[in-house]
């Protein structure tokens, strides 16, 4: 992925961000960047959803939990974020309310007071992967710690708000 960035990372330092913005490079990018988050994310949505199913049964097992903590991927964004771009040009669009899960009314509550300092997808994305690193650390010293429901919540939200993206009109209007 880094090799995608490097023309278009000479382009952006070369002409500024307005002209990056414009170009050609700009949109291919984007989607590419886009789509390999969204993988990511649906990922580790699906991880997830195992370990609330497991842990919520009858005899979970604290191996498996831990497991399934330490499979969660943040490899495409560590990746992204090492480049020279910033993260933020990939995903601008404000984070909106209808983008998450239908959730019971005072846990939904719950997580949107947690987010109120989130306003595009790039805040919400910085977030989720910060909540992840902390939860692997965690689980890497076979600890549990962390509202995994919370960083689900936040994913499912990014994956639909992702998927909401238009591109066209990102890539028209700048």
């Amino acid at each position: 992925m880094l090799d995608l960035l490097l023309e278009p990372t000479s382009m952006f330092i070369k002409g500024g961000i307005k002209a990056f913005r414009k170009s050609q490079e700009h949109h291919n990018l984007l989607i590419a960047v886009q789509d390999r988050i969204r993988r990511e994310v649906k990922f580790n949505t699906a991880l997830l959803q195992e370990f609330i199913k497991y842990q919520g049964s009858d005899s979970p097992e604290e191996f498996l939990c831990l497991t399934l903590i330490k499979a969660l991927q943040t490899e495409a964004f560590d990746e992204i974020s090492k480049g020279v771009l910033p993260l933020s040009m990939f995903f601008e669009q404000e984070s909106l309310k209808s983008d998450f899960p239908k959730w019971p009314k005072k846990e939904t509550e719950k997580y949107f007071k947690w987010m109120e300092n989130i306003i595009t997808q790039y805040d919400l994305l910085e977030r989720i992967y910060h909540r992840i690193k902390l939860t692997k650390t965690f689980a890497e010293g076979k600890r549990v710690q962390g509202n995994v429901k919370y960083i689900q919540f936040m994913l499912i939200g990014l994956q639909k708000s992702i998927a909401n993206t238009d591109i066209q009109s990102i890539t028209n209007n700048s």
